[in-house]
């Protein structure tokens, strides 16, 4: 029996082993086709349709739905540039029914792209939005960075299409500095061009030249051709018809070279207007009828009516009259066919929607009668009720009246405990008055004994050492002296308020540069610094006094190399001093006294401020005062 079991077992791994096999091949086979569709799908469109339908059908016979949706969403995006638009939007209909399925977030969003692309072609531009923030939601939830810019910029490029050109400029600038992928910032640059087409055409050019290098560089020809064609367009309207010349020829070459028969169409189309303008009618005849009839197939019928409209004009300047009627005769029957066709198309868009909302109304009128039968009922039970209701709201408004009895006088004890809370705010600010007044008294006396006392005596030294014989010991006692005499004085000017009244604001600060200059490097910035002359006092004694207390503590405690001041004022004053310093614990050191004295005088002068640092990280001190307040409280008298 035992080798009997050994046989059967081995005969299982066998087939499994050889059903793998199978999967295996067949997978790698679906991978090669699907590899060869990527070289193919910006060089040659028919080879690329024909590799992404073999990965279809090998994906089919095999049974792997992966590998079925990503062959689908690759025919329905090569099917796309075709403008083969029914054929594609099924294919994509067909990805999306099963990657729905498993879930694959890159390929939902990409399905979504697609189809959003495919509507904005049939001129359902709602629909078309509807899938672009599908596509974007889920590309921002994945982390996909370069497709949420594709997605944006591929709205934009809708937005466009229906004159709403400020959004897409919008759009577009929001993500401009993010783009980081080559093949992001040449679609980005693409649209640029288009949108800048209308009033700025020097900024068209500037950014059609910049897609064409970096065409270059992603390898992309179909890319390079589209952008050589719209650079060639452009330039062929301002009148710079021989570099227009030179970049539609370029273009024509990588068109032939790619068997882009659509492009072709254009570009002949475009070499045909050149030589119209150069009044070289015969030429631009032929160009025309090539146009028609060798690549007229690849084209609508709007487009063909277009050429006819342009080989008419032709042949009239080249007085081939009778033709040009003929071809006049064409446009005007084609148009009327095409307008036949789109009145139709409307007519039973319009119908649709009569029936839609014929529907809708026998909706409608089933639920009024529905609501009717149910006002009913509820009116039976209503008055059931409202006996009862009437006793229980006996009851609630006994029970009411004791709950707001309550409540009333739990507000009473509320505003109590605020009118105390307040009352001791109030002691607060008059302690903190004092105090500040208090400060500036005896700074303006130290000030003065510095001023009047010190500095006189350093006067009289200077004077005596001046009446010795000159040596260079004379010389660097006078240095020293005069050095010393100066520092007397900018100490007694800083401490005095009646100083830094007179003197203006930028004073201090040109003096708080040359001060540490050889400590940290200061950077100051005053915004509009003729609104400094409109402050107060009251405010010039504030930020004069804020400033020092700020600067003098960075100096002593934070190790800064670059300290930088800015004073912005408007409605509102703001001062923000930011250092790189060693920074500080906030919830160690929040309470020094340095730091309680900046923000009891900032109460005092009700602002706001704000105090940010880490350590290693710097600090950041931001002030804030209405621009105008009570006048000058605090200042000496």
């Amino acid at each position: 029996m035992i080798p009997n079991i050994l046989i059967i077992k081995s005969c299982v791994v066998a087939f499994f082993l050889s059903v793998f096999s199978v999967f295996s091949q067949e997978g790698e086979e679906v991978c090669g086709w699907i590899n060869s569709f990527k070289q193919y799908e910006n060089v040659d469109l028919e080879k690329a349709q024909e590799y992404a339908n073999k990965a279809v059908l090998v994906s089919k016979d095999s049974n792997d739905s992966i590998c079925l949706f990503k062959s689908y969403y690759y025919l329905g995006k090569i099917l796309y540039q075709k403008r083969e638009i029914a054929t594609a939007e099924k294919a994509i209909k067909a990805s999306l029914k099963i990657v729905s399925i498993f879930d694959d977030k890159k390929y939902l969003l990409l399905n979504y792209l697609c189809l959003g692309e495919i509507e904005g072609i049939k001129n359902n531009h709602e629909k078309s939005l509807q899938f672009f923030e599908k596509a974007l939601k889920i590309a921002k939830q994945g982390g996909f960075k370069n497709l949420s810019h594709e997605i944006i910029i591929c709205k934009a490029i809708l937005l466009q299409q229906i004159d709403k050109r400020e959004q897409s400029f919008s759009l577009i600038y929001s993500i401009k500095k993010e783009v980081d992928s080559v093949n992001v910032r040449a679609m980005l640059y693409g649209t640029l061009g288009a949108l800048h087409l209308l009033k700025n055409k020097d900024s068209s050019i500037y950014y059609y030249k910049k897609v064409v290098p970096l065409s270059k560089e992603l390898g992309n020809p179909r890319l390079e051709r589209v952008a050589m064609s719209n650079l060639g367009n452009v330039l062929m309207i301002t009148g710079e018809h021989e570099q227009a010349l030179e970049y539609l020829k370029k273009s024509k070459e990588k068109a032939i070279a790619i068997k882009d028969f659509k492009g072709l169409h254009y570009l002949t189309l475009q070499l045909g207007l050149y030589d119209l303008i150069k009044e070289n009618y015969k030429k631009a005849v032929e160009k025309y009828m090539v146009a028609l009839n060798k690549y007229g197939k690849y084209v609508d019928d709007t487009q063909r009516a277009h050429v006819y409209w342009l080989l008419s004009g032709a042949l009239w300047h080249d007085e081939q009259f009778k033709e040009a009627y003929f071809y006049q005769e064409k446009y005007i029957e084609l148009k009327d066919s095409l307008f036949t066709i789109e009145k139709n198309k409307t007519f039973e868009r319009l119908q649709t929607e009569y029936e839609v909302e014929k529907k809708n109304d026998q909706i409608t009128h089933l639920q009024e009668k529905q609501e009717l039968e149910a006002k009913q009922r509820k009116l039976i039970l209503g008055v059931g009720g409202l006996v009862s209701g009437i006793l229980l709201l006996l009851v609630f408004m006994y029970r009411y009246r004791s709950r707001s009895q309550k409540t009333i006088r739990e507000k009473e004890q509320q505003l109590f405990l605020q009118e105390k809370e307040q009352l001791q705010q109030s002691e607060k600010i008059k302690r903190i008055e004092g105090y500040i007044e208090g400060e500036e008294k005896e700074k303006n006396r130290i000030a003065m004994e510095l001023h009047d006392g010190i500095g006189g005596q350093l006067a009289g030294i200077q004077h005596f050492v001046a009446t010795l014989p000159k040596s260079t010991a004379t010389g660097v006692l006078r240095e020293n002296i005069s050095m010393i005499s100066k520092e007397v004085r900018l100490l007694s000017h800083s401490l005095s308020s009646s100083f830094s009244e007179i003197q203006p604001l930028t004073h201090l600060l040109q003096t708080l540069q040359s001060q540490y200059q050889n400590h940290f490097d200061l950077q100051i910035n005053v915004y509009p610094e003729e609104e400094i002359k409109n402050l107060s006092t009251t405010q010039k004694v504030f930020l004069y006094r804020s400033i020092q207390e700020i600067i003098n503590n960075i100096y002593k405690h934070a190790d800064a190399t670059s300290v930088v001041l800015s004073l912005t004022i408007s409605e509102e004053v703001v001062l923000m001093i930011e250092d790189n310093g060693k920074g500080f614990d906030m919830h160690k050191t929040a309470k020094g006294i340095g730091l309680q004295n900046i923000k009891d005088k900032t109460a005092y002068a009700k602002g706001e401020i704000t105090i940010d640092s880490k350590l290693g990280q710097g600090t950041t001190v931001i002030i804030k005062i209405q621009k105008e307040y009570e006048e000058d409280k605090y200042s000496s008298s």
